[in-house]
């Protein structure tokens, strides 16, 4: 059994503001600059650009679910972006993005689904999402996931 908690990276969680998607993925990926799992971080930046410039990450219901696998990382971690206002990240239900859930790891897909599963049954209960933007703290927010 996977545990989310377990992948959160609770200090590098984000409190976003900046209204241009580029600059908000540019936040996510430096915030993990200096973790010890990414082995090439100029590779882990480009590959980050190069997914989101193929297809939008936004899934729909103001979430967006940016990732890369690539041999370069050594473990997987989630970082949450909070975006109070929203921002136009090109969803495929064309609504404003409030919470970007940044994924990151090795290209172990399997370990990948499982991971991504498990988010999808949290972000689409809406009272979940809608007590994320609640959270003005990183704490509060990963507090909500303590039991995931």
């Amino acid at each position: 059994m996977i545990y989310l908690k377990d992948y959160i990276l609770t200090e590098k969680i984000r409190f976003l503001e900046s209204a241009n998607k580029d600059e908000v993925l540019d936040i996510l990926v430096d915030s993990v600059r200096s973790f010890q799992a990414i082995k090439d971080f100029e590779a882990f930046k480009r590959a980050v650009k190069e997914r989101e410039s193929i297809l939008s990450t936004g899934i729909g219901n103001n979430v967006a679910i940016p990732h890369v696998k690539m041999s370069e990382i050594d473990e997987f971690f989630i970082i949450i972006g909070v975006h109070k206002k929203g921002i136009n990240w090109e969803s495929i239900d064309e609504n404003l993005v409030n919470l970007i859930f940044f994924i990151g790891g090795p290209d172990n897909h399997n370990l990948y689904l499982r991971i991504l599963s498990k988010l999808f049954l949290i972000i689409k209960n809406k009272n979940i999402r809608d007590k994320i933007l609640t959270c003005n703290t990183k704490e509060e927010v990963a507090k909500i996931f303590e039991k995931f």
